[in-house]
């Protein structure tokens, strides 16, 4: 049985990873909520240029070589996860979501990685690693992301990807955040609807789809395509990193929650194994004085 001291040394270490718990905690959900804030502020401009992608497609008979599926037999899958730990399942969640799309692929698929553990979840699931970028962080600004975007056209615009995709952890509240996985070229209009915007502002998303049919482009309309679609596609890559970063806070702020809860439960436990290790003591003491004390009599 351990001794009075050495109990009071585990509570004492126990309680300062409870103190270090907490305060990653407290630090998990304030940079939650900035997140939240820049990925709400980053839909405005890509809602916009969804509009104006919508009416050119829909209304006049034109054509883009972003706008149509590739050539090759392969698809292209951006992957985000983090590059720490102690998130709790955010890794294990996008890692079994990333062997499920492998095991019912109908194409071969090759990856773009974000973060370290997007760059093991395709190696468990023996994907070729097209490119790999670790330095992504909370911090990482818009700007960043365009090395990113011009990586993808490229290797799109070789002919070699017949579509690409992004699979990533979809923030839907502080409890609830799960791994999705959308089709960002050639650009599905519905599907990237419903990636950038709530039930509530889709409808009023339809009622700005105004007929643009008697207006004329200056420039013409291949190239406002030509610059609108890889705006886009960035808006894209960038949003998806902002819920993903959300998400891995959110489910580190849960992991760091559980951990000060259990350390709180140990230290209690220890201190009911402290005081009875220590009234042992009392009393062995008490009647190593009495039995002295008799045997002097």
């Amino acid at each position: 049985m351990a001794t009075g001291k050495e109990i009071k040394l585990k509570i004492r270490t126990v309680s300062n990873i409870k103190k270090i718990t907490k305060t990653m905690e407290m630090v998990s959900v304030s940079k939650m909520k900035k997140m939240i804030n820049r990925a709400t502020a980053s839909k405005e401009y890509a809602v916009k240029a969804l509009q104006l992608l919508a009416n050119l497609s829909l209304e006049r008979d034109i054509s883009h070589p972003l706008l149509e599926t590739g050539k090759g037999e392969k698809n292209l899958v951006v992957v985000y996860a983090s590059n720490k730990g102690l998130c709790g399942g955010f890794n294990a969640n996008l890692s079994k979501k990333l062997q499920e799309i492998t095991k019912n692929k109908k194409r071969e698929l090759e990856v773009i990685t974000i973060g370290k553990q997007a760059e093991r979840a395709a190696r468990r699931a023996e994907l070729n690693i097209v490119a790999s970028f670790i330095d992504f962080n909370e911090k990482t600004g818009s700007d960043q992301f365009f090395s990113l975007q011009k990586t993808i056209l490229n290797l799109f615009a070789t002919g070699q990807y017949h579509e690409v995709w992004m699979l990533y952890t979809e923030f839907q509240s502080a409890v609830s955040y799960v791994p999705v996985n959308y089709k960002i070229l050639p650009p599905d209009i519905n599907n990237l609807k419903h990636f950038f915007l709530d039930k509530e502002r889709e409808e009023r998303y339809e009622h700005k789809l105004k007929s643009l049919e008697r207006y004329k482009f200056e420039p013409s309309e291949q190239e406002v395509l030509s610059k609108i679609i890889p705006e886009i596609v960035h808006a894209c890559l960038y949003y998806a990193h902002l819920e993903s970063q959300a998400s891995e806070h959110s489910a580190r702020m849960f992991a760091m929650k559980n951990a000060s809860d259990n350390a709180g439960g140990l230290v209690d436990d220890l201190t009911l194994q402290y005081n009875k290790a220590r009234q042992a003591a009392i009393t062995q003491e008490i009647s190593e004085i009495v039995g002295g004390a008799e045997a002097l009599n």
